[in-house]
């Protein structure tokens, strides 16, 4: 396995696929978390005001309604009798009737025109001067009080005092005293703490604090399990953001990083408190679903990354161990003495067309091997058939004419006359070995004509007529019936026809076949084909049987082959070998169409 190396094309394809898959996943995530969280705090913000706005109608609604019970109490006939100045038996049990009836109040209380308290729930108020009181100079004046929280001393619970004031029921404009009840401020926030908790179920854990128009905290609802320091943390919290809310908005929400709270919050629009509610969630648990968004993501991502990783890798193996194997084979053709087999072609993309052109590549560079090693051979052929046509056949002339001599002047008999005849037949075949190398070594330049190749096929077909018959071999010729003319030499690739033609005669046993035939138009070639059903040739052997000198007839020179490879690529062309053993050998020759 190969080492993981940066620079490798391996390794940058594996960075490359992860941070196409890690740079576009995570700023979609993270564009996806910042408008989740902006949505969620919208949301949640307008939930919070909408709770803040729920909890001030609430309790604008309580205070509304039992400023309307103070009233009408302050008209009940009952309360004629401040008009005696003496304090009432029968009004302090009227009013101590509604406290232990369930009335949310403190403390119910009268007082006649001079400010003395004449009839109270508790008696502890009875004969008290009170019309310095805020709430008993505007209720003696004929007017309705309210205001609050207020404490009335240290030790007591905070209250609203509602005011009204006690008139004639004949003279309505007579006032003759003043009704007050101190309503018990922890009932008001009952109704917030009840609001808070139907939203538990929903999964909100919210804090309630009710401000003054100063800002002063007047009013509170805590989370059940809150401790002592935490209440103070939200006390503080709020206080920080009270200052921050925008004047001009009656409802809203205000999202605090440092507080670390989200705080839905409402105005209240009586003239005479100037309330603000605030409800506070802390950012975390307002912010749990994004949390619970970001784990999920993160999951996500990592499984993302890890199919990303494990795809990558794949593709990058994929991808890269063709290249390998285009490397190693690029080491291997400098080193290697044996033809190597072709590189597998896996894809048809770039790396398979790649493969395509590496073994086109390298059959044409063995191909061209071969061709130096075959010119360097006709080159020596040519140095020896030089030499030897010089050499040689002078004195085989001389040997030809002297034993047609002999054959004229030796007395007659038949053995001295079959020596003679063998004398002149070896001769003349040592010429023609001469001549073949003759012809190796100096070819003659093709003359380029259109050529019809069913004529010169059949010409050498007729030339080896009579010779087939002796041997009772039977020849055929399958020709097209509106062949293509090829661009040869004729007379050059008659030669080849007849030598493929002769070679076939020699090969093939008593009463063999022996077929030529052409080949159709493809691919801007010609072709036709030389088959006889003769022994075949080897595997071993069909590698070699166009090289100069390698024969498989006893007898033959090996020339003849290798002349036909020859001329035929000197028309561009090529010739092909494929034989079976036992079942007969085809060759084919390939030449460039007209």
């Amino acid at each position: 396995m190969p080492r993981f190396l940066l620079h490798s094309l391996h390794a940058k394809l594996q960075l490359f696929s992860l941070v196409l898959v890690v740079v576009p996943g995570a700023l979609f995530a993270l564009i996806a978390l910042a408008r989740a969280r902006g949505a969620l705090e919208h949301a949640v913000g307008q939930q919070l005001g909408e709770v803040a706005h729920e909890a001030l109608e609430e309790l604008a609604g309580a205070l509304a309604g039992e400023r309307n019970d103070v009233r009408t109490w302050a008209r009940q006939d009952v309360m004629r009798d401040v008009m005696i100045g003496d304090l009432d038996k029968r009004a302090s049990r009227f009013l101590r009737s509604l406290t232990d009836g369930g009335a949310p109040y403190l403390d119910l209380l009268c007082i006649d025109r001079d400010g003395r308290v004449v009839a109270a729930s508790d008696p502890s108020w009875l004969g008290q001067m009170l019309g310095d009181r805020d709430w008993a100079r505007t209720a003696l004046r004929g007017e309705e009080f309210l205001r609050g929280p207020i404490a009335a001393s240290d030790h007591a619970p905070p209250a609203v005092e509602i005011a009204a004031p006690i008139r004639v029921p004949e003279q309505t404009d007579t006032v003759i005293g003043a009704l007050l009840g101190r309503y018990d401020w922890q009932q008001a926030m009952a109704l917030a703490t009840r609001i808070r908790r139907t939203l538990i179920p929903h999964g909100l854990r919210l804090n309630v604090l009710l401000l003054d128009r100063r800002g002063a905290v007047i009013g509170e609802s805590w989370w059940e399990d809150l401790g002592a320091e935490a209440v103070g943390k939200v006390r503080a919290a709020g206080a920080q953001v009270a200052p921050s809310l925008d004047a001009s908005r009656r409802r809203g929400y205000v999202a605090d990083a440092q507080a670390g709270v989200l705080v839905g919050f409402e105005r209240a629009d009586h003239p005479e408190f100037g309330w603000v509610a605030l409800v506070m969630e802390p950012l975390a648990e307002a912010f749990a679903p994004v949390r619970d968004m970001e784990r999920r993501l993160a999951v996500a991502l990592a499984a993302v990354l890890l199919v990303a990783f494990a795809v990558a890798t794949f593709l990058a193996g994929r991808m890269s161990r063709p290249l390998r194997a285009l490397t190693r084979a690029t080491q291997e053709i400098a080193h290697a003495s044996e033809p190597r087999r072709p590189l597998e072609v896996r894809s048809r993309d770039e790396i398979g067309q790649l493969a395509v052109a590496f073994n086109t590549m390298t059959a044409e560079l063995k191909r061209a091997q071969d061709d130096l090693v075959t010119a360097a051979k006709f080159a020596f052929v040519g140095e020896v058939a030089a030499g030897v046509a010089h050499e040689v056949r002078t004195p085989l002339g001389i040997l030809r004419t002297s034993a047609q001599i002999l054959a004229r002047s030796v007395p007659p008999g038949p053995e001295s006359a079959e020596l003679v005849q063998m004398i002149i037949e070896e001769v003349d075949r040592l010429d023609h070995v001469v001549a073949g190398l003759l012809e190796l070594a100096r070819p003659r330049q093709p003359l380029i004509e259109t050529t019809p190749l069913a004529p010169l096929l059949a010409r050498a077909l007729n030339f080896v007529e009579r010779q087939a018959r002796e041997k009772n071999i039977t020849l055929r010729h399958v020709f097209g019936a509106d062949p293509c003319p090829a661009r040869c030499d004729p007379e050059q690739i008659y030669q080849v026809a007849l030598n493929l033609i002769v070679n076939a005669l020699q090969m093939v046993p008593d009463g063999g076949h022996i077929t030529v035939r052409t080949l159709p138009h493809h691919d801007g070639h010609v072709a036709f084909e030389v088959i006889d059903d003769g022994p075949g040739i080897p595997p071993e052997a069909q590698e070699h049987v166009f090289t100069p000198f390698f024969t498989l007839r006893p007898g033959g020179t090996g020339l003849g082959l290798a002349l036909v490879q020859r001329m035929v690529r000197a028309h561009q062309g090529s010739v092909s070998v494929d034989s079976t053993v036992g079942r007969g050998t085809t060759f084919r020759v390939e030449l460039p169409a007209a």
